[in-house]
This record gives structure tokens, sequence and C-alpha cells, in this order.
């Protein structure tokens, strides 16, 4: 979910705002998967999931009074990659008794390695349809590119270190198990035209920060883990506001049962329903 960005001004247009919510529900994939065997800590579990989204806080503005919708995920393990599918209907109410609807598919492909991507993404509403499609590369060493197919051919440079989601995940998870409270790296997805961007991310134990996770989901979600607010800034970008802000309960083994969105005027939260986890392939 790539929301119209979290600085953006609740007077854009409804389409606007409803698309910055796939940058946020990529996002939200991307704390689900990472790199095996590059952290003994981080035992990260495939599976399939089932979130339900809700209004969290609203400003005083009252032009939002309500959210509702559900996003199914996946997150499975091939031998030589991670692949997710995110599909997410959202509905979002407002004072005038209107209805903002997107209908948002997603599908991630990573190597274990976490230098090639593939992705693939469609917003759908009642007014306009958006899609991306295309590959990249990325070195911790050298620059990579971004090569896109749709909405039309076009290269975008990538930073030497550039994180995909998928990796993302997995450093997040590195940096949390080492006491760090602060991380900061450049990821790029692919869900809008705005290349790669600057993450920064607040770590919080679990204990510390009072956070809340649904209970009666199993064992899969009754592990240790963070809170991580996670800002996102465009690479080179001189604001102080970042494009948009996501924060999530991060659980030691990828699992994220709770994430609060982020937007101009109301966040939206995505709480964990059902889980089940996913087979690991004998490689």
């Amino acid at each position: 979910m790539k929301p119209a960005k979290v600085g953006a001004s609740v007077g854009m247009t409804d389409s606007k705002l409803l698309w910055m919510v796939f940058a946020v529900a990529v996002a939200g994939a991307g704390l689900a998967v990472g790199v095996p065997g590059r952290a003994a800590a981080a035992d990260l579990l495939p599976h399939r999931a089932i979130y339900s989204l809700s209004l969290g806080k609203a400003d005083s503005s009252g032009r939002f009074i309500g959210v509702s919708g559900a996003v199914k995920t996946s997150v499975e393990r091939t031998c030589d990659a991670w692949i997710t599918a995110e599909q997410v209907d959202m509905r979002v109410e407002t004072q005038v008794g209107g209805e903002l609807r997107q209908i948002l598919d997603f599908t991630g492909w990573e190597s274990l390695d976490g230098k090639a991507y593939r992705f693939v993404a469609r917003s759908r509403s009642v007014s306009e349809q958006k899609n991306f499609k295309g590959s990249a590369r990325a070195d911790p060493d050298r620059a990579g590119e971004a090569v896109y197919e749709l909405p039309k051919k076009s290269n975008v440079a990538l930073p030497p270190g550039t994180r995909f989601y998928f990796g993302l995940t997995q450093w997040l998870i590195e940096r949390a198990t080492t006491g760090a409270s602060r991380a900061e790296t450049v990821v790029f997805d692919g869900t809008d035209e705005t290349g790669p961007q600057r993450a920064v991310a607040f770590i919080i134990p679990l204990g510390k920060t009072g956070a809340k996770v649904k209970t009666g989901l199993g064992p899969m979600v009754e592990r240790p883990g963070w809170t991580m607010r996670i800002a996102f800034f465009p690479i080179g970008g001189t604001g102080a506001a970042p494009d948009y802000e996501v924060e999530a309960v991060l659980l030691d083994n990828g699992v994220t049962p709770k994430m609060e969105m982020v937007f101009t005027g109301f966040t939206a939260v995505q709480t964990l329903e059902k889980i089940e986890a996913l087979e690991t392939p004998k490689c």
C-alpha cells in the first residue's frame, strides 16, 4: 500500500489517498518475510494470513469516520526465493456519507540472497486503474537498477545496498536482536514510480511499549518481538515530513500481527484474524 503519502493534505483526490494504501500494504507484506540463513536468531515462518481493517485515530476535522475491509497475504518460500501475494479490499467512510473503495493486488518474488526482485502491482477503484510491473537488481557494494515494463518502459537507478521489502524484514530483525533502537537503509518496492526510498525505523521491544496483540491465534503469534515505527522518505528529499509511515508489531519469526498505517487525518489498523503455517520445501 503506498498511501497518497503520509504527509499529503486531506484535500487530495480520493483516488490518490487510497493509492497511498497500497504502499503501506506492501510494506506490511515485506515485514512478514526475510532471507534465511543470515540471522540465527530469526526463525522466519512461511505462512498465510487474513487481516481485518478498522479505523484507528481520526483528527478533529472529522472528514473520515470509518475504515473497513480485509487484507489477505501469503508468504511462501521456494528453494531459491521468497514469494509474497497480497490482496487488499479497503473502504474508507467519509463524513458526508461517501465511501472510498480500492482493491489492491501485489505479487513479489525475491531471490534468497536479496539481489534479484520481480514485482506486479495493480490498483482498482471506480474511477481508475493503475498497473506496475518490472524487475530489479541490487548489490551491497555497487549501484543497482530497476526496470519497469508498466506503466511504461523506464529504468531507475538504485543506490548501493538497496534492499527490497523482503530483505528489509530480515535486516530489521537482525538490527533489533542486537539491541539497536534506530535503523536506516534504502528500499525499493516498485508499487509506484517514485523509485527508491530512505527507510528510518525506530525499534522498541514489545515488553516496553505496552502494545497489545490479539490472543487466541496460537503459538505462531505467542512470541517475542518489537514495535517498529518506520518512516519512508524520498531519496535526496529536503522536506522533514515522510512520504508515509507505518507502525508494526514484528515478531521474531517474521509474523506481523498488527500494523497501523498513518494517513493525514486518520490511521487505519490492520489486525491479524487468522494465520496458518505453510510448508518449507526440502531443497
